[in-house]
């Protein structure tokens, strides 16, 4: 594993990201209250007066994994260039730490790795799920409310994250 590797955990329902940070280190976004909380944020998210926030921690990989199997996965790196070293460190010394909002489809853990290693929000794994939700309810244009909605999220993100 190098520094800025993308670390993709196996939880069964859905995946949580991670970004390897060195000396068997990673920094990832976890819900103060743990999954009830983020079944929660991702009902209220679209209310205002009920905000989710996310910490911003650093801990051991074996500690997050925990009994679930996970890999590196640097799946954009066709797509996007990954930042230098020293770019991504700067970055996470400046979010050990923080609360951050967090929302499933728009400021979720992948969201938080993607723009650690490139500068650039983006949740496949958030992307797939508006896919299935439009395209399975029979919504004409689908496709192009997914893009929409993917880019306001991606766009709130970074917002979030500088």
């Amino acid at each position: 594993m190098e520094i800025g590797d993308m670390i993709e955990i196996n939880r069964g329902a859905y995946k949580h990201w991670a970004l390897y940070i060195g000396n068997g280190e990673v920094i990832h976004v976890v819900t103060p209250d743990g999954p009830s909380r983020v079944a929660f944020c991702s009902v209220s998210s679209s209310s205002s007066s009920l905000p989710c926030k996310g910490m911003v921690t650093i801990e051991m990989l074996k500690d997050v994994a925990s009994r679930n199997t996970y890999k590196i996965n640097n799946y954009l790196d066709d797509e996007f260039k990954p930042r230098p070293t020293d770019v991504i460190m700067g970055d996470v010394d400046k979010m050990r730490g923080r609360t951050i909002k967090y929302g499933l489809l728009g400021n979720n853990c992948e969201h938080f790795v993607t723009f650690l290693r490139y500068g650039r929000s983006k949740s496949k794994q958030a992307d797939d799920f508006m896919k299935d939700l439009f395209i399975g309810s029979g919504l004409l244009g689908g496709v192009a409310v997914v893009a929409a909605v993917a880019f306001a999220a991606a766009a709130a993100a970074i917002k979030v994250f500088k």
